[in-house]
């Protein structure tokens, strides 16, 4: 069954979109990120029906047949290969590692019309042309550039020398075709539509050129900023838009005269030079990973969620947006890539935690920022919420906390540990011996008896259970233990804990799920992570998902898996792993909710966002 992740998500990179390639006759794009991730929307699809890896990072080789039959793909190693748009299997792949690969890493391939020849342009200088039907290949030095293309017969290959002059080479008699000499060195080439000209782009400008004779028809010089970055032939063939770091302006593509009342700057924020032209005109892929027009742009990757009931923070690069149950009602700018967000139970207070910098605390209903920690909040190990209640467990050791309502701060230099209760009236800290304190972040002083511990390996990690007086604490053994502080507040006597199960492996996060019937536990496993679910009643592991996501999170509240997901997206999933719902920020400002029954929420403008 197809993932939930794989519906409605016209933009799945997330990373920095390095190569495009757009075919007009048969309406197939192809994009490839940096981190080698390829992706076929097909001519009907509002989704790619097709994403694969065939390699490592791509650095704008990505070539289509015409009519879009076939895919061909070339990698920062060297690798190149030809796949089927239809289902990706390959035709043909020559694979190359990084110790033999990397001082030809390719830098644009193309396929030829009927699929019979595949051409590349590497690093090293070489033009590399396969012959499919026989694996056979021939190379030429003295080549450079950025692209190379077959022309409508596949007998003729169109390509740059070393010194960024176009050439077009004839593949039958392998002889170059003489053209006039360029003022501005190209690193782009490809012909017009009809096959009788030639478009070349570099940081200089855009020059045009006849085939027949070489004869230079006309040039555009840049003026100012950072040159041009690409050229793009219209899907009609009559005009060509050059894109440079801010503006795309555009041309006739019959003799280069510009059309300046069609100009316009685009909003794409570091381009890479990928970008293409198709029904909903020029779009200029940035460094988030996504391909931007006219209009605003969406908010980027996911770099972290969190939430607690129906709230649902999703963390971008410069920003956190609120999810309440199917509707994406706001974003909060902060500072710093997020790296951790939390939100209170009663949906008052988001606090970030940066990459780099200090804690922030912001009021969720009008995103003002209440409070920013010094230069020490900054890589807490554990931070909680509640009741206007914010603590940070320090890197340098010790326990800060603000009452943001009475703007008071706190600091206890011994802790090692801390837990805050979603209420914000208990705070858990264990000492530099490993026992376990209570304590009242009105006062600090402690509110009931040491809990007492089974063991004598120390506490290692705190939660508490939310609308419960109930303490989970896991020690230095991979012993859960339970405490009811109830009769503590009671009668004053120390609560006994209850060994509920020992686990096995490093543990980063604990979780109490408020009930009081599971606990849940994360495990960091390299680049992805496992959460397990233990039913304290019964003293063993319910159920345990891998292979989610590093920042995966639990919702404390019900006891769901929250994970960052491609295409600016939150996969939620159920405590078994079975995915329950995805909430997605698209283009322009638009959003959406689904699960697999359809579309549970969506702003107005959601579907154009999606075409």
């Amino acid at each position: 069954m197809a993932s939930l992740v794989d519906q409605f998500c016209p933009n799945v990179h997330d990373a920095p979109v390095t190569a495009a390639a757009y075919d007009p006759w048969s309406g197939v794009l192809a994009t490839a990120d940096r981190q080698g991730v390829v992706a076929v929307l097909r001519a009907g699809e509002t989704t790619p029906g097709l994403i694969f890896q065939p390699g490592i990072s791509v650095s704008g080789s990505l070539g289509l047949s015409r009519k879009g039959r076939l895919l061909a793909w070339g990698d920062d190693n060297g690798s190149v290969g030809v796949y089927r748009v239809e289902d990706g299997s390959p035709i043909f792949e020559e694979l190359r590692d990084e110790v033999t690969g990397r001082a030809r890493a390719m830098r644009g391939v193309a396929v030829s019309p009927n699929g019979d020849r595949l051409a590349s342009i590497s690093v090293d200088g070489l033009l590399r042309i396969w012959n499919l039907e026989n694996n056979k290949k021939v190379a030429w030095q003295g080549f450079g550039g950025r692209s190379i293309h077959f022309d409508a017969r596949g007998s003729r290959v169109l390509c740059l020398d070393s010194s960024g002059q176009p050439r077009v080479v004839d593949l039958g008699s392998n002889q170059g075709l003489p053209m006039d000499r360029l003022q501005m060195p190209a690193d782009r080439v490809c012909f017009t539509m009809d096959g009788t000209q030639v478009i070349a782009t570099g940081p200089g400008g855009v020059s045009l050129l006849r085939v027949s004779d070489g004869h230079l028809v006309g040039t555009h010089a840049a003026r100012g900023g950072s040159g041009i970055l690409a050229a793009l032939l219209s899907p009609d063939g009559k005009q060509v838009a050059a894109v440079s770091a801010r503006s795309i302006h555009f041309f006739n593509a019959s003799d280069l005269t510009p059309l300046p009342d069609l100009s316009k700057r685009h909003s794409a924020t570091e381009p890479t030079g990928a970008a293409w032209w198709g029904g909903s005109g020029v779009l200029v892929a940035g460094e988030d990973g996504q391909l931007h027009g006219a209009g605003r742009s969406g908010p980027g990757p996911v770099t972290t969620v969190g939430g607690f009931g129906d709230y649902r923070l999703v963390g971008h690069r410069d920003r956190v947006a609120l999810w309440v149950g199917n509707r994406r009602e706001r974003e909060i700018a902060c500072a710093g890539n997020p790296a951790e967000v939390h939100v209170d139970r009663d949906g008052n207070y988001l606090v970030v935690e940066p990459d780099e910098g200090p804690l922030q605390v912001f009021d969720v209903k009008t995103g003002a920022k209440l409070y920013e920690g010094g230069g020490e909040t900054a890589h807490a190990h554990e931070v909680g919420v509640g009741g206007g209640v914010v603590a940070a467990q320090l890197q340098s050791g010790g326990v800060l906390w603000v009452d943001v309502g009475r703007n008071k701060a706190f600091r206890l230099d011994w802790p090692a540990v801390m837990a805050l209760s979603h209420g914000g009236t208990w705070l858990g800290v264990v000492t530099p011996r490993g026992a376990v304190r209570v304590l009242s972040p009105v006062t600090g002083q402690q509110v009931v008896p040491e809990p007492q511990l089974t063991g004598q390996a120390g506490a290692k990690l705190l939660a508490f259970i939310s609308r419960r007086p109930d303490l989970l604490v896991l020690d230095g053994e991979g012993v859960l233990t339970h405490f009811d502080l109830s009769q503590s507040v009671r009668d004053g006597k120390p609560a006994v804990g209850r060994d509920v199960i020992q686990l096995h492996g490093q543990v980063d996060r604990l979780w109490g799920i408020t009930g009081g019937q599971y606990a849940a536990l994360r495990f960091p496993e390299g680049a992805s992570c496992s959460i397990l679910f233990v039913d304290l009643s019964a003293s063993v592991v319910a159920t345990e998902v891998t292979g989610l996501h590093p920042r995966a999170w639990v919702d404390a509240e019900y006891g769901l898996i929250l994970e960052p997901t491609r295409g600016s997206g939150v996969l939620e999933r159920e405590r078994d792993g079975t995915e329950r719902r995805v909430l997605r920020a698209l283009s322009d400002g638009e959003w959406l909710a689904f699960s697999e029954r359809g579309v549970l929420d969506a702003s107005e403008g959601f579907g154009q966002a999606l075409s």
